[in-house]
């Protein structure tokens, strides 16, 4: 059978294409009595309960001989009527000659098959989103925001054929073969091998690879591996109502490969552990040398600071969304705590860690990225990745360190709420679900949620309120030093009035976020003066703003109010000076606000973003 990417020769059928407005007839369908099995599809909201006349995810690949195979076991596993449901599904079937590879490779035949393992490969082929499916032109190497039926990521990439031809190749091994196939419920797009989520385990990978020896050695030695197994966390207890009865973990592991470790004289006479402990210990220090699981050991510390504790593929390191100013995309960054205690990892657009002023960073290969586990991501390193403490603490991290509320808990990344609330109705978590990272008491209430028309960081933002409301975000840590910190917000009427704390102490007097919510301009308790209303363009106004304890929002930010605008040219956008502080060691920092509020329950906290800046480089802040 010969396939290719020109939908007319493949299909002997007109493409139907899909119908936005929903303006088509339907049908009540039965209960779908799905196979209990580990995945998101359980829940079909009742607006979906029905199928539609014209074609649809299960139509299609019923009415496409080359893809029988694969309606058969969507029929074995009850899937058909999930799939013909109106949603939103991007479907990867693959076709009979690849069934019969999978056959083949794994030594079985087709009535070898049990429901449970048609049920696997139908719902690791397929996405289910609110809002949206994925075309081809929204493919980029890295993973697929949303998970699969099976609650995995599809990895995509990219290469050249023999033919010199562009192909795409969903997780490393399939290719897709027509791509873009429009139905009234999604989009199919048909590859030539079964997909099959890794079950290995990161030590089984790293040492199948063929590239990561040494590596795989020094992972094993640290004892990392066996903190790193679990792929949901087995202290969490759900309440009953909650949506997230599973606390998913994951995460990321950075690699050198054997050929550059080598390079810098590790292990070339076969003393792996040795050979990398001592060159270890130009970073790390000599304590408890040979005792590589203690955390004081070179040779764990670093294993540690290549590691972080959520699962991203390449393409989920920064945010360069809507809410990014066009000017500023190439600029994002991120900063993740590893797995070395305390210390931090900086990621920039284009995925470079670590960026000195000089230019110079850490690369990724990212041809040989993206490698899955089981839960998470194992991606190469072009170049040798240390916590230098004199490059990180003078260069790399003595700077303005922004991030988000929602870029703390590894939780929230691990579990799909991080930049994946646009267009939905919001969320809520326990109260325990991030664990140290963020807690709330029972006399709050929590709402997530995102919007591109709201003047938000990186879309994303947690309201809470509640008359007795009390929540603790543990900020990231950073090196010792002085430090300003800030919040950002919006003011508005509906906000509250909260007294902020700082590790425990209280930060000055109770902030009211309803300051400057008829426009910054008209409060002279803000004093906000549009630039293009100043002879300097805003230069003496934001000192006198400082002056009042507040700060515009950064112009990196934007936001599709009012014609779209940067969030410095939006006045109820703004950052409260909180105060500044002496951090004399590394550590963790927590940030607290408490309800100060004697108008009602109803006023809320406004949690969107925070930021240290060093004391020293105050007057040279840049507006970004």
């Amino acid at each position: 059978m010969e396939l290719t990417n020109n939908k007319k020769n493949f299909f002997s059928f007109p493409i139907t294409r899909k119908v936005t407005n929903c303006a088509v007839a339907f049908v009540a369908v039965a209960a779908l009595g799905m196979t209990a099995v580990s995945c998101n599809s359980e829940n079909v909201d009742d607006e979906a309960m029905y199928t539609f006349t014209g074609e649809t995810v299960a139509s299609f690949c019923k009415n496409t001989p080359e893809l029988s195979m694969f309606y058969n076991m969507m029929e074995a596993c009850n899937a058909t009527s999930l799939l013909s449901v109106y949603g939103h599904y991007t479907c990867f079937p693959p076709t009979n000659d690849a069934i019969n590879i999978y056959l083949e490779e794994k030594g079985i035949t087709w009535d070898d098959l049990t429901v449970e393992m048609m049920q696997k490969i139908v719902y690791s082929s397929t996405i289910r989103h609110e809002s949206t499916e994925y075309e081809s032109t929204d493919f980029e190497e890295g993973s697929l925001a949303t998970p699969s039926l099976s609650d995995r990521f599809i990895v995509i990439s990219f290469r050249t054929n023999d033919l010199g031809q562009r192909e795409t190749v969903v997780n490393k091994t399939a290719v897709v073969l027509s791509a873009d196939n429009e139905v009234h419920n999604g989009v199919v797009h048909v590859v030539d091998r079964v997909i099959e989520p890794s079950e290995e385990t990161f030590l089984q990978k790293l040492a199948s690879n063929g590239n990561f020896n040494i590596w795989a050695k020094a992972y094993e030695a640290s004892g990392y591996w066996d903190d790193m197994l679990e792929l949901y966390d087995p202290n969490y207890t759900p309440a009953p109502d909650s949506k997230y009865q599973k606390c998913k973990l994951g995460y990321t592991v950075f690699c050198e490969p054997d050929e550059l470790l080598k390079k810098e004289g590790i292990a070339v006479n076969g003393d792996t552990l040795e050979s990398l402990e001592r060159f270890a210990t130009k970073y790390y220090g000599s304590q408890d040398l040979g005792n590589y699981e203690s955390e004081n050991n070179p040779l764990n510390k670093f294993v540690a600071y290549h590691i972080l504790n959520r699962q991203m593929s390449t393409s989920s390191f920064v945010y360069t969304g809507f809410a990014t100013a066009a000017s500023y995309k190439t600029k994002c960054y991120e900063y993740y705590e590893t797995m070395l205690k305390y210390r931090l990892m900086e990621i920039k657009a284009g995925n470079l860690i670590n960026t000195q002023r000089t230019g110079k960073s850490v690369t990724l290969d990212e041809v040989n990225s993206n490698i899955e586990v089981a839960n998470g991501f194992i991606h190469t390193l072009n170049d040798i990745l240390v916590y230098d403490e004199d490059v990180m603490t003078k260069d790399v991290l003595h700077k303005r360190i922004r991030f988000d509320f929602y870029a703390v808990p590894p939780q929230l990344t691990n579990n799909n709420i991080r930049w994946q609330l646009l267009e939905s109705s919001g969320t809520t978590i326990p109260s325990d679900f991030c664990g140290e990272y963020f807690w709330f008491n029972s006399g709050s209430t929590l709402t997530m949620w995102a919007s591109n028309n709201w003047t938000n960081y990186q879309a994303d933002e947690m309201l809470i309120s509640g008359p007795m409301y009390d929540f603790k975000l543990r900020m990231l840590p950073v090196p010792p030093g002085n430090y300003e910190i800030r919040l950002g917000y919006r003011a508005e009427s509906w906000r509250g009035i909260a007294q902020l704390f700082v590790d425990g102490q209280i930060a000055g007097i109770p902030v009211d976020l309803t300051i400057g919510y008829n426009g910054s301009e008209n409060d002279p308790r803000i004093g906000y003066v549009h630039d293009e209303d100043t002879k300097d363009n805003g230069v003496e106004n934001d000192k006198m703003m400082r002056n009042h304890g507040y700060m515009k929002a950064p112009s990196s930010i934007y936001t599709g109010q009012e014609g779209g605008k940067t969030l410095r040219d939006m006045s109820r956008s703004l950052r409260i000076i909180i105060g500044q502080y002496r951090f004399d060691e590394y550590g963790p920092h927590e940030f607290r606000a408490k309800n100060m509020d004697d108008k009602g329950g109803g006023r809320e906290f406004h949690a969107d973003y925070l930021e240290y800046i060093p004391v020293d480089m105050i007057r040279y802040e840049d507006r970004e």
